[in-house]
Parts: C-alpha cells; sequence; structure tokens
C-alpha cells in the first residue's frame, strides 16, 4: 500500500460522519416531535450507507497496519480504541447527569461489553481491528462469505443468541458490517490502484449510483423484498460512495472541505452528541416546535455539532487534555527499535 496519505479516504469520512450527524440530529428532534418528512425521506436512504461506508474505510487504513510487529499494531490501533471507550463512556455518563443523551429515556452505564449510544461503532471496530491480523492470513473472499452467511442466518432468524454476556443488537451490528470492513482489509490495494484511475473512477460512480438508487427505489415498491434490497443497496452505496469521494477530491473547494472533515472524524464522532443533546434541551426549554422549525432547526443544529466537536477537541488540546481522545504516552509507550532494526524498517 502506497504510504502517502489517501485524500478520497478522508473524503469518504467527511462525507460518512456528515451523514451519521445529520441522522443523529434528526432523531433527536424527532423524539421532540419535530420533523419534516423531505429530512427523513432523504435520510431513509443514505443512512443504508453511511456506517458501511465508515468500515470500508476503516478497513483500508487497517490493511497497512495490519502487517506491523504485534506490539507496534496493539499500541497504534487497538490501544488507542479501547482508551476511547473507557474514557468516552465516563463523559457520556456524566453528561447524561444534566442532558437527554439517551433518546430512550434510559440512563448511560459504564459498561464496557454493551457500548453505549454512538460508541457502538468503536466498541464493533476494536473487535474487528483485534481479529484483523489472524483473519488476514485467511482467504479473503471466504471469509467475508462466511460473515455475510452469518447474517443472513441471524437475520434469517436461524441463528440466535438470547444470553446478556452480548446484546442481540450489538451481534448484528458485527454481522451487518464486517463484509465492509473485510473487503476494505483484503483488497485495500487493489481498491486504490482501481480508483486511481479517473475513468474507472467515473464509471464505478455511474454504474454504482445507478444501481444504489434502482435497489432504493424497488426497495419502496416492493416491501415484500425490501429487506433483501436494503441489504444489497448497502454495497451498492458504499461503491457509489468512493466514487464520489475520488470525484470530489478532483473540485478544489469541496475537496478542502470534506477532507478538513474527514481529517477530524474521531473528535466529530466522539462529540456531535453532546452537542446535539444541548440543543435539544434548549429546544424543550423555548418550547419550539413545528415544520418550520424543523426546516432550520435540523441543518442549523447539525452544522453546530460539527463545528462545537471540532472547538472541543481544541479546547482540551490547548489545556493539555489530549487524554481525552488518545491514551496518554505513560499508557501508550512502548521502547524505541534499536538504531539497527529502526534503519531495516
Amino acid at each position: 500500500m502506497p504510504a502517502e496519505r489517501i485524500e478520497w479516504l478522508d473524503i469518504a469520512k467527511g462525507i460518512a460522519i456528515l451523514l451519521v450527524v445529520f441522522h443523529h440530529t434528526l432523531l433527536y428532534l424527532g423524539f421532540l416531535d419535530i420533523r419534516f418528512q423531505p429530512y427523513w425521506e432523504f435520510n431513509s436512504v443514505f443512512m443504508l450507507l453511511l456506517m458501511p461506508l465508515f468500515f470500508f474505510c476503516t478497513g483500508i487504513t487497517a490493511a497497512s497496519a495490519v502487517h506491523r510487529a504485534p506490539h507496534t499494531f496493539w499500541h497504534k490501533r487497538l490501544l488507542p480504541m479501547v482508551w476511547v471507550l473507557m474514557i468516552w463512556t465516563l463523559i457520556y455518563l456524566a453528561a447524561d447527569q444534566v442532558l437527554p443523551m439517551r433518546r430512550d429515556g434510559q440512563p448511560v452505564r459504564f459498561d464496557l461489553l454493551h457500548p453505549q449510544m454512538n460508541l457502538w461503532f468503536i466498541w464493533v471496530l476494536a473487535i474487528f481491528t483485534a481479529l484483523a491480523p489472524l483473519l488476514v492470513r485467511l482467504n479473503g473472499p471466504a471469509v467475508i462469505a462466511v460473515f455475510l452467511g452469518l447474517a443472513a442466518l441471524w437475520h434469517g432468524g436461524l441463528l440466535r443468541y438470547e444470553g446478556t454476556l452480548i446484546y442481540p443488537k450489538d451481534i448484528q451490528g458485527i454481522l451487518n458490517h464486517a463484509p465492509f470492513y473485510m473487503a476494505g482489509l483484503y483488497f485495500a490495494p487493489r481498491i486504490i490502484a482501481f480508483l486511481a484511475e479517473r475513468g474507472r473512477a467515473r464509471l464505478l460512480l455511474a454504474g454504482a449510483g445507478t444501481v444504489f438508487a434502482g435497489l432504493v427505489l424497488g426497495a419502496e415498491l416492493m416491501p415484500a423484498a425490501d429487506e433483501i434490497l436494503d441489504k444489497a443497496a448497502r454495497f451498492a452505496g458504499v461503491a457509489f460512495g468512493a466514487a464520489l469521494a475520488t470525484e470530489i477530491a478532483r473540485v478544489g473547494g469541496l475537496r478542502r472541505v470534506f477532507s478538513a472533515i474527514g481529517t477530524r472524524t474521531l473528535e466529530i464522532f466522539l462529540g456531535h452528541q453532546l452537542f446535539i443533546a444541548g440543543s435539544a434541551t434548549a429546544v424543550m426549554a423555548f418550547g419550539w416546535t413545528g415544520v418550520a422549525t424543523g426546516i432550520v432547526l435540523t441543518p442549523a443544529i447539525a452544522l453546530f455539532a460539527v463545528a462545537g466537536s471540532v472547538a472541543l477537541r481544541e479546547l482540551f488540546g490547548a489545556a493539555r487534555m489530549d487524554f481525552i481522545y488518545a491514551p496518554p504516552r505513560p499508557v501508550a509507550h512502548r521502547p524505541p527499535r534499536s538504531p539497527v532494526r529502526a534503519a531495516q524498517g
């Protein structure tokens, strides 16, 4: 894999995180019975690709790290995820005392086996990351086929787990998103090479976009097959999202915006619900309701959540509290390699 940063990956993550923030903003306002239906229609389509696209991109970035020495892989990839899970569960737990952090009214708990709120993504990603050094030694298509088969059995009711060690919804999250992460992990060099050629990327953009739209429309017209068509639409949606990111990478202004957002994905992902929940509290306090309110508030709160999350990261950095987002040096430190080994790479 190339050593340089791949800009379209940042742009794809920027697209995905904006869709995530928009989705959560709609859910919070919907809980307050503030809805603008066109936004919900847009969200119902593009929520099919937002998390699969995230997992696909993280699988590609993991492909360059998975062949490192085990202790390096632990400190660079897995440990930060475990650290973030612990720290941000505590942050959400504290925030829950003053803000409605959960829309279902349940309290936030410190329970690392049962991820809280949007931390399920980090939790599932940590599991994939822990398995990656083993799985990467196996046949990629076979592994993906196994996960697809397990997901089909799960959704068909033939595979079930009724215990409490891991919640069924979290198992479903693992099975639903493993194929996308594994596709990025196994085929990263081929994907990057394919999308580097503009003609092929544009052909994929048109083809995947057409298939994605057709599958979404088919799911609307054939409700009996909507679950199968929605699953297929996710794969077309990921291809469309990746191709769209490569096209945006060639447009100056858009490239800078989406790339900047994509490089701040972690802080936006972790912080945005704090600002959405705070905004929801203000909405309740002022008694704002109605369709017109939803038209304005939805994008306004989403943008506020993005900007606020970035500002919060800068504030913690200025206060030398970077441990909020990454393990501190005493935890993450590992002995440096000898000059001879370092020279050998």
